[in-house]
């Protein structure tokens, strides 16, 4: 049996590693030991001792509890990845331990708290290879039916989904590659959204939650295998992306609003319906309203306006378009406060960084931190009962304190 802490789970000592970015032979460096001997622990074939299991919790800035729990019993199978191009390795490994985190906040706030029930259409889809475009535009149409969104703009796309039993999760993700991911867990029964909110316009963030709800309605049966092909891979997204838009501005509604398809049209509907002027250029295309010329053209001419490109587009600041924020997991943390427990309580349950709890549920930064307290009153000195003496003049001073009689 492997000397030292026998509570000691090295898959937790993998998940915060990887979580912060770091090889083997970085944190053995930290360490003063090699990451040979960072590898036998994460395979639990030896054992650090407290105080080494100490330094290691310091320099990940983790709870030592972290490592002393069971981990999640589920790793993310099929996940799909919002990306601008293609993702080191290592920077997906950084999100997906999030995502394993995510599944526990959501697991122990379900245990008091009773969450949206899954709510999606059954739409006996085909295979996805099978998928023609009409079919796609169908299921976005059935899905805004089935939840009662009618052909109207989505107010909150967020929440929209949130009312569906679909958790979404707003992390400030470092690389600019990665926008957002979709992942089904099968013990919780339900998909996960996550957006990187670094650097993100509302419009764009509301388009990446309709892009991952269309991989949860139209790719639940696709496997890892198919998602590694490069071909098919690219047909995921572009369905995706299909869906997205129908999902935001149905075709119906966006051949009657939409009379002219320029920039200046575009621009005065972004507020109106959410969705970004290049992502309404390319809809405009998808329904046949413009050719591949023309498509080009109002992209050149987008770039030439200097609209093109991150939080570039006219209402992008989020003054003119504030980003919406996941609420479920922060009233599911409301409720469980509301029942008796306490903030210190719930984040040594979690046994996770402050921060990472916040970003998981979508609090404010700071939230565990206690306030520092502030006296603004204070009772004034009391100062003694003075009264004067008739025949000397001299005047008299009494304690407070002083007892009457005495």
């Amino acid at each position: 049996m492997p000397v030292g802490l026998q509570a000691f789970r090295g898959k937790r000592l993998r998940e915060a590693r990887l979580a912060r970015g770091l090889y083997m032979n970085a944190l053995g460096d930290m360490l003063g030991i090699t990451g040979t001997a960072i590898s036998r622990y994460e395979e639990d074939t030896d054992k650090p001792q407290y105080d080494r299991l100490v330094a290691i919790a310091k320099h990940l800035n983790f709870p030592i509890e972290f490592f002393l729990q069971p981990e999640w019993p589920e790793r993310p199978d099929v996940v799909h990845w919002r990306s601008r191009s293609a993702e080191t390795k290592y920077a997906r490994e950084m999100t997906e331990q999030r995502m394993i985190w995510l599944c526990e906040v959501f697991s122990y706030l379900e245990r008091d708290v009773n969450f949206p029930q899954l709510k999606l259409p059954d739409l006996q889809l085909p295979d996805f290879r099978a998928l023609a475009a009409a079919k796609i535009e169908h299921a976005a149409e059935s899905v805004r039916e089935h939840w009662k969104l009618r052909e109207l703009p989505i107010p909150d796309a967020c929440l929209a989904l949130e009312n569906a039993g679909i958790p979404v999760v707003n992390l400030e993700i470092t690389s600019e590659k990665q926008d957002g991911f979709c992942f089904f867990s099968k013990i919780l029964e339900r998909p996960f959204v996550g957006i990187n909110s670094q650097n993100m316009s509302a419009a764009r963030a509301r388009y990446d939650v309709a892009h991952e709800l269309g991989h949860a309605v139209l790719h639940r049966m696709v496997t890892p295998q198919q998602l590694r092909d490069p071909s098919l891979n690219k047909l995921i997204e572009q369905q995706a992306h299909r869906f997205a838009g129908a999902f935001l501005f149905p075709q119906e509604a966006f051949r009657f609003e939409v009379m002219s398809p320029t920039l200046d049209y575009f621009c005065a509907l972004k507020k109106r319906w959410g969705m970004s002027i290049a992502a309404m250029i390319y809809r405009a295309y998808d329904l046949g309203m413009i050719d591949d010329q023309e498509r080009s053209i109002l992209y050149r001419n987008l770039a030439r306006r200097g609209w093109r490109g991150p939080l570039q587009e006219p209402f992008d600041n989020p003054s003119d378009m504030p980003i919406e924020r996941p609420r479920m997991l922060r009233r599911g943390i409301g409720v469980v406060l509301d029942q008796g427990t306490s903030r210190s309580a719930m984040k040594a349950a979690l046994a996770l960084p402050e921060r990472e709890i916040e970003q998981l549920a979508g609090l404010d930064r700071g939230f565990f931190t206690p306030a520092e307290v502030h006296q603004l009153a204070t009772p004034k000195r009391r100062l003694p009962l003075r009264a004067l003496d008739v025949e000397s003049g001299q005047v008299i001073e009494f304690s407070r304190s002083q007892k009457k009689g005495d």
